[in-house]
């Protein structure tokens, strides 16, 4: 496109919004500001102008796209933060799901164990009490041999069902412990899901990406627009970049140098002077080499 075409386009967009803006005008003056703004001369003048300011238009536009893209992009990352919650938290809630069948499997075990060791204890008691009946009684010892076999014998059934049992309990026991501690897994990440996609549905500012910083960020920093810390530190490394190209971080260099030499004299000649406070030393010393004399 060339500059007269350029120069064309950007005047009928100021006259354009020029009526646009002046609601109230009349329309028999709009014509005369548009014959006035068209001619040569004053194109001249205000074409300058005219073609910074939709510069400065297009700039405050891009970065408001610039804007926009790292809101996109900034949510685009909580999404995917808050979908990474759902595995977990869908593993967490199965695995109570699976814990509470487990004990509920476990309570009918417990319940079957018991009622053996009822049934263990009951035929120990009938064997016992048949072998004192048969010591009381006219038995032969093949007859009482057998009741004491039985005796023993229930015994050993009723310990053995009630060690089964006592295993029973312990592991169902155990299960309500895994379960409790999995309850708490479960409360944990249903609370990291809900913050999670808390943040997707009402998220925060979104960070300055460094190609914003990098496009637009010096221009924010100098109009005194706020600035995060990322984006704070990619200006900062433009503006380092900058004063060497520009040869201002030569000159801060020697002028540090330069502090630190005076620096240097001033601590040099302050012990080449007398302590102050001392009858010697001048009100005002501006030289390590004078006439002193003491006060009269």
């Amino acid at each position: 496109m060339s500059d007269e075409a350029v120069v064309k386009q950007v005047m009928s967009g100021l006259v354009s919004e020029m009526f646009g803006a002046a609601d109230g005008l009349d329309d028999s003056v709009k014509p005369v500001i548009a014959r006035v703004l068209s001619d040569p001369n004053v194109t001249e003048v205000l074409a300058p102008t005219a073609v910074r300011r939709q510069a400065l238009q297009l700039q405050l536009t891009a970065a408001r796209l610039l804007d926009e893209a790292d809101r996109l992009e900034f949510r685009a990352k909580l999404r995917e933060l808050a979908k990474a919650t759902d595995e977990p938290g869908d593993a967490a809630r199965l695995e109570e799901v699976r814990l509470v069948e487990a004990i509920e499997a476990a309570i009918q075990v417990e319940r079957q164990a018991e009622d053996r060791v009822r049934e263990a204890d009951e035929n120990h008691r009938q064997a016992a009490e048949a072998e004192r009946d048969g010591q009381r009684g006219q038995l032969s010892a093949s007859e009482e041999a057998d009741l004491l076999h039985r005796t023993r014998a229930a015994a050993d059934i009723a310990a053995r069902r009630r060690a089964h049992a006592e295993g029973v309990k312990t592991h169902r026991e155990s299960l309500e412990r895994q379960l409790a501690a999995a309850r708490q897994v479960v409360s944990e990440r249903t609370a990291a899901e809900e913050a999670a996609y808390a943040l997707v549905n009402n998220p925060p500012k979104a960070p300055t990406s460094t190609i914003t910083a990098l496009l637009d960020g010096f221009r924010r920093l100098m109009w005194g627009q706020e600035l995060d810390k990322q984006g704070l530190a990619v200006v900062n490394g433009l503006v380092q970049d900058a004063a060497k190209r520009t040869g201002l971080a030569r000159h801060l260099q020697a002028q540090a140098v330069e502090q630190r030499d005076k620096e240097r004299a001033n601590r040099a000649f302050e012990r080449s002077m007398p302590a102050p406070g001392h009858p010697y030393r001048p009100a005002n010393p501006t030289s390590p080499v004078f006439a002193v004399r003491p006060p009269s």
